[in-house]
């Protein structure tokens, strides 16, 4: 509106004068005017230049397409601080404490990285509360020494089971976690929990 207006106050250019028209000379010719006089020679036709040689066709070599990068895997989460010991120190958990002690040291160790899965990704997001991991859902784990490599496993949280790869370093004597590396997958498809040994409930 504000364009409109100012528009509509512009002053209206004056009529530009008429211009006298000047009178042009104009001759019609007959056709035997327009013909060629009889002694007239012909102007020499030059020869059109020679064409530019094209190069035949397998000689034009085809633009080679570049594919995209491949995009790098995210990146693992590098936890500084371990929590399995300060849960397992709740007056709270001496029952897990006593279950602990009665396992084998590789079946104990793995219970340890678990624990601390569950402990880290819940303090990673609020929203995800893990009650339960299975380290080998999609691949079996690999143990060497005190150092555990879970490719394959998953998490359940609020009745769901997600993805999980955690990598899990203990104390020479197995009894502590003191360093570990996980990264959250996508929900697991319920219709595959059965096959994976991933149950609902416990």
């Amino acid at each position: 509106m504000i364009l409109v207006a100012m528009l509509a106050l512009m002053p209206v250019p004056k009529r530009p004068k008429r211009l006298q028209e000047e009178p042009v000379s104009v001759e019609i010719l007959t056709p035997e005017q327009l013909r060629p006089p009889a002694d007239a020679k012909p102007e020499p036709v030059l020869p059109a230049p020679p064409a530019a040689p094209v190069p035949p066709v397998a000689a034009i070599a085809p633009a080679r397409a570049t594919s995209p990068a491949p995009a790098a895997p995210p990146a693992m989460i590098h936890p500084t601080e371990m929590l399995s010991a300060k849960t397992l120190a709740d007056p709270r958990s001496k029952q897990a404490r006593a279950d602990l002690a009665t396992f084998a040291s590789d079946e104990r160790m793995v219970q340890l990285c678990n624990l601390e899965a569950m402990d880290q990704i819940g303090k990673w997001r609020a929203d995800f509360h893990p009650d339960r991991v299975v380290p080998y859902a999609t691949a079996r784990e690999k143990i060497a020494g005190t150092s555990i490599d879970a490719a394959g496993a998953a998490f359940r949280s609020r009745g769901n089971w997600y993805g999980l790869k955690f990598k899990c370093e203990l104390a020479r004597d197995g009894e502590s976690v003191t360093g570990f590396a996980f990264l959250v997958g996508d929900p697991v498809p319920r219709q595959t929990w059965d096959d994976l040994g991933l149950p609902a409930v416990h």
